[in-house]
């Protein structure tokens, strides 16, 4: 990908997060993901936020929706809750640092700032039973 700093180098800079404890790995699982209301789950988007990937949750690895971020800069709202240990990965290069998500805590919140093209992001699950919520808005918002 052409971007001016990868997702997880920016992420891991700004994400107010002290990752899930957790166990050993485990081999991937992936299941269906659910839109859920923003308040149901605690994220609380910015009012009028523009929104790439809507509110969705799980239990296990997740592809989420690909979007473009029209202005080169975008925000990512997570949470997740349980056992385990919850990152979100830049699909397109796996093998770069994951942005882990604080569990059991406040909502975690990231500004990325990316080159206006295609992002994938992948949703992570290591050694438990954690469950998370994420939803990514267009555009630079408080974190």
């Amino acid at each position: 990908m052409n971007r001016n700093l990868s997702v997880p180098a920016v992420a891991a800079a700004v994400l107010l997060a002290a990752g899930c404890g957790g166990a050993a790995e485990q081999a991937p699982q992936r299941r269906a993901a659910n839109p859920a209301p923003s308040r149901a789950a605690g994220l609380q988007l910015p009012a009028r936020a523009a929104v790439l990937v809507p509110e969705t949750h799980g239990s296990a690895d997740l592809d989420l929706k690909r979007f473009t971020p029209g202005q080169g800069v975008y925000t990512i709202y997570a949470r997740c809750t349980g056992k385990g240990r919850v990152t979100i990965v830049d699909a397109d290069r796996p093998e770069a640092d994951p942005s882990r998500v604080a569990c059991d805590q406040v909502v975690t919140v990231g500004r990325v700032y990316s080159e206006v093209e295609a992002q994938a992001l992948r949703m992570r699950v290591r050694g438990g039973t954690a469950t998370w919520t994420v939803a990514v808005v267009a555009g630079a918002h408080d974190v």
